[in-house]
């Protein structure tokens, strides 16, 4: 079986994919969006000092994340560098990054207050996740690898994935209006690499500027979205066996629904905007665990299982 064949819930929304892409809707919001960010560019380029231009900065992030080095921290760059400057420089490092290509799937960060409290977040956090870190779990097929050596600081994350049926480029206005474009559930894990150049000085901002240390992730084959309650799964990741995470699904904000939500009105507001089959990881369930060799398999329950390995 080939990555065509992944089953019919990954072929609708394929496919959804591939007939709103040829209309013009999107193509003229993603034109708008190049010339703003041509925009955001000048403005931010010209009388600024380049320790405050987020254009620098977004390069700084850019140059780490090709040469497979720690995100820079900019205590030293840009002290004053406050959440929407952060977000800036996220937009404009992951729009280089992508080169033109379309993300097709987003995710949401420190959905606990404990993260939140370990990071000097005041709320949760949003991020792009990159087309090339995609791996998908088809048990027909050997289980995906991961490598160590790709990864400064390889960490784990049980999520659930809403998968969109449709576009969504206007904000929403509750989570009914929010579920009526679900039209699938994924288990997923997302390999973020927590590797910055000072842990120490490290700040929300940072990781935030870093698109959410976005790295990898890895999708189990989707369910329609009716086939389970999100909020009621419970995950259990084992290591060769051994439990070393267990979450359920209302750790992400208390509730997937409210953070599915929550993640796509900020990323709208950020300037993206989702297409038919786009995925949306609301958060970790349970603990964020260091990733070490070995094999590993995530029960989501209702929602599926999934396994990879970790290699060196």
């Amino acid at each position: 079986m080939n990555r065509g064949e992944r089953g019919l819930g990954v072929e609708r929304a394929k496919e959804l994919r591939k007939r709103v892409r040829g209309g013009g809707v999107l193509r003229q919001f993603r034109e708008l969006r190049f010339f703003a960010l041509v925009a955001l560019m000048v403005v931010f380029s010209v009388g600024i000092a380049t320790g405050d231009d987020p254009v620098a900065l977004a390069e700084k992030v850019l140059s780490a994340a090709r040469a497979g080095m720690p995100f820079p921290v900019f205590a030293g760059d840009a002290p004053s560098l406050d959440l929407e400057g952060a977000y800036a420089v996220q937009k404009i490092y992951a729009d280089r990054r992508l080169e033109g290509k379309n993300p097709d799937a987003f995710k949401a960060g420190l959905t606990t207050e404990a993260t939140q409290r370990r990071f000097g977040a005041s709320g949760p956090v949003a991020g792009v996740l990159f087309p090339e870190g995609r791996k998908d779990f088809l048990p027909e097929e050997p289980e995906p690898e991961i490598s160590l050596g790709d990864f400064g600081k390889l960490m784990l994350e049980t999520e659930v994935a809403f998968i969109l049926g449709e576009p969504v480029t206007e904000p929403l206005k509750d989570e009914a209006e929010f579920r009526k474009k679900v039209v699938f559930l994924a288990p997923a894990i997302e390999l973020p690499d927590l590797a910055f150049a000072d842990m120490k000085a490290m700040k929300v901002t940072d990781i935030i500027a870093s698109s959410v240390s976005a790295k990898a992730y890895l999708l189990g084959k989707p369910v329609p979205s009716d086939a389970a309650d999100p909020n009621s799964v419970e995950v259990v990741l084992a290591k060769e066996g051994r439990e070393v995470n267990r979450g359920r699904g209302s750790d992400a904000l208390g509730d997937q629904w409210r953070a599915g939500l929550w993640l796509v009105n900020e990323l709208l507001r950020l300037g993206w905007i989702f297409d038919a089959g786009d995925a949306l990881l609301t958060g970790a369930l349970g603990n964020m665990i260091p990733g070490e060799e070995g094999r590993y398999s995530a029960d989501f329950g209702p929602l599926g299982s999934l396994s990879f390995r970790i290699v060196p």
